[in-house]
């Protein structure tokens, strides 16, 4: 029996469903690759931003670690040219109650110039809705070169890449991706202060590290959709 969250509503499988059912099947695949032949000593960054009216940013923040757990380092810096821009209307204002260490107040320029050397010196970039960050930080002067999505398509593990942490959710508990607080609370984590863009990046972190050390690719849960195929009828799956 397929997940709910990939089904058509009449239960047929079309090219919709069989998308989907590809795409689980990949990330089921790509929690056990990550967990298992990533060297420990890779770097990974979780990143989040924040913005005023989700279009003029005001907030970086991001921790890098090791997938053993082992955290590296752990920023948080508010834009000095957007400082007084307030979200309370529409989200949380938090950017003074970063909680992992001390916020820095620096010019935006500033900013991109230590995240660009931050990004050039890892190898995986993971985050919750990750490819809205990715755009405002690509619009914004980052170069993402050799980095590539994770997209359902192929994994590198001694490669660079850019990968969605709802989909790992998504996979881990097959079910449909959901936000970093519902994640958080399925595991029990512990959290407050979310939307600032460092506790955030910290969180997500913690958020991903569970998903690797809980798994058990071997559960009959996974395995038994792993062995499903594809319908070879539906031609945009073949």
């Amino acid at each position: 029996m397929l997940p709910y969250f990939i089904l058509t509503p009449n239960n047929y499988v079309n090219s919709t469903s069989c998308k989907k059912l590809k795409r689980l099947q990949f990330n089921i695949n790509l929690i056990n690759r990550i967990k298992n032949e990533v060297n420990p000593n890779k770097k990974f960054f979780s990143i989040d931003t924040e913005s005023f009216i989700q279009e003029i940013l005001t907030e970086f923040g991001w921790s890098v670690f090791n997938n053993n757990g082992t955290v590296i380092k752990e920023q948080h810096f508010i834009i000095d040219e957007t400082y007084d821009l307030r979200n309370n209307d529409y989200i949380p204002e938090n950017k003074k109650k970063y909680l992992f260490g001390n916020s820095e107040r620096k010019p935006f320029h500033e900013i991109i110039k230590i995240l660009q050397n931050e990004i050039d010196n890892v190898d995986f970039i993971i985050g919750q809705g990750i490819h809205n960050d990715i755009k405002y930080l690509h619009d914004s002067g980052i170069d993402f070169t050799n980095f590539t999505f994770i997209d359902g398509d192929s994994f590198d593990p001694n490669g660079k890449a850019i990968i969605e942490i709802s989909d790992l959710f998504s996979a881990y508990s097959l079910s449909s991706p959901k936000s970093l607080e519902y994640g958080l609370n399925y595991f029990k984590i512990k959290y407050k202060n979310l939307h600032n863009a460092g506790n955030d990046a910290h969180y997500t972190m913690i958020y991903f590290l569970n998903i690797i050390n809980n798994y058990d690719f071997d559960s009959p849960r996974y395995q038994r959709l792993l062995e499903l195929n594809v319908p070879s009828h539906v031609s945009p799956c073949k």
